[in-house]
């Protein structure tokens, strides 16, 4: 009880939305130079990044001036691959369909944690539109939420999970989780995805290769982003790849790649055919989401490894990272989302360079959303959206944890 009455307290924003303030003297974590800029001030007005003062700054009738020498900040954290309906401690009678007050306390710990974005990668539209406006315009401690539709073959809407997700409805035959065959009205299907307010859809099972083609040329003429599984059971990740996706999702499908029964024991003697696609990635400009945390488990030991050991294999050969951790928290039983565990796995079990795992849940991650000019860096005239750390994450990945206080769109959240 006490410390969901600690956790109350804190969540009242210090500063709140229009105010102007002043983060004086503190070192920027430049993500785009991959450098640290010593003792700069930033001046935050209408929660956007105003400037950025080589020295110390005061301004003139400025509401909040902090002074935080010695500290460091590094752009809000995105994670790219959220599932916050089936996140957390709520009852395994019903996993899918937590009550909205468990969603808020998840949402509030992500943030509070310095996840300023995330990526939600299956949902029901109907709660998370509701959700996502609230993040938006700041009435709800939360990421700001970006959603997609879910397309399918029509077998696959026989799984639980889409059942739950459409409750009241016919899974398969809603815009946000719609079964795709050769009868289906394409330009009708995504026009409805679009509608819903989704950003993209993302494509998942028992799909063809022509008509991932055909589904992604459509969503791109509607201006909707393409997120895939890197293989669909019926089309392999190359084929995905070539298909004009911007990202697929999960380190140990790209063993698909190699066989339709991937060899999960041991990574591939001769991986030429892995590298073969990494070039691909890069030649396509699709983004690649490995999702290690789910991997880490006792029962998925052997599949860890190989994730590991291909995703920094992508990593040298230079295919684009995000983090994403296919979950997001369990705020009863963690301190701390678990974008922090993924970017310590880039690091301590991939290789990683401390400030290349930084870019994954940042730079990276907002080219993927499209959101590159807004977020993603701290640079003047992108939203304040800012994790002031009391350690340098140069140093240690770990430090993304040393938080001191997190903003999202210039209101600032005490941890």
């Amino acid at each position: 009880m006490k410390q969901f009455i600690l956790i109350l307290l804190t969540s009242i924003p210090l500063v709140s939305y229009g105010q102007s303030t002043i983060l004086q003297n503190i070192n920027i974590i430049d993500v785009i130079n991959d450098e640290i800029k010593p003792g700069k001030s930033i001046e935050i007005k209408e929660g956007i990044i105003h400037k950025i003062h080589d020295s110390i700054f005061f301004g003139e009738n400025t509401d909040t001036v902090l002074n935080l020498e010695n500290k460091y900040v590094i752009p809000g954290l995105i994670d790219s691959h959220t599932h916050i309906e089936h996140s957390g401690n709520w009852s395994a009678a019903s996993p899918y369909n937590p009550p909205r007050k468990n969603l808020l306390e998840l949402l509030k710990h992500a943030l509070y944690g310095g996840v300023t974005t995330i990526r939600e990668m299956a949902c029901d539209v109907r709660i998370m539109a509701e959700l996502s406006r609230a993040a938006h315009i700041d009435l709800i401690p939360s990421p700001d939420i970006f959603y997609p539709s879910l397309f399918a073959g029509p077998p696959f809407f026989k799984d639980p999970r889409a059942n739950a997700g459409a409750l009241g409805a016919i899974p398969g035959h809603v815009s946000w989780f719609r079964g795709i065959d050769e009868k289906t009205d394409l330009p009708m299907a995504i026009a409805q995805a679009k509608g819903n307010g989704s950003t993209a859809l993302k494509l998942y099972a028992l799909l063809k290769p022509d008509q991932i083609k055909q589904i992604s040329q459509e969503a791109h003429n509607q201006n909707l982003k393409v997120w895939a599984h890197a293989s669909t059971q019926y089309a392999k990740p190359s084929e995905v790849v070539e298909s004009g996706v911007q990202s697929i999702s999960h380190a140990t499908m790209l063993l698909y790649e190699l066989s339709a029964k991937p060899d999960y024991t041991k990574y591939p003697d001769n991986d030429s055919t892995l590298q073969n696609l990494f070039t691909k990635m890069i030649d396509n400009n699709v983004s690649f989401d490995p999702t290690l945390f789910i991997y880490n488990n006792s029962e998925r030991e052997n599949r860890f490894n190989i994730a590991t050991r291909i995703t920094q294999k992508a990593y040298e050969a230079g295919v684009r990272i995000i983090a994403g951790t296919d979950s997001i928290s369990a705020y009863l039983n963690f301190p701390f989302p678990f974008i922090h565990d993924e970017l310590g796995y880039y690091v301590h079990n991939c290789n990683f360079s401390n400030i290349y795992a930084l870019k994954t849940a940042t730079i990276n991650a907002a080219i993927t959303l499209g959101l590159e000019k807004e977020i993603g860096s701290i640079e003047e005239a992108k939203k304040a959206n800012l994790v002031v750390l009391d350690k340098n994450p140069i140093e240690n990945i770990d430090n993304t944890k040393s938080i001191s206080f997190i903003m999202k769109n210039g209101v600032l959240y005490k941890r």
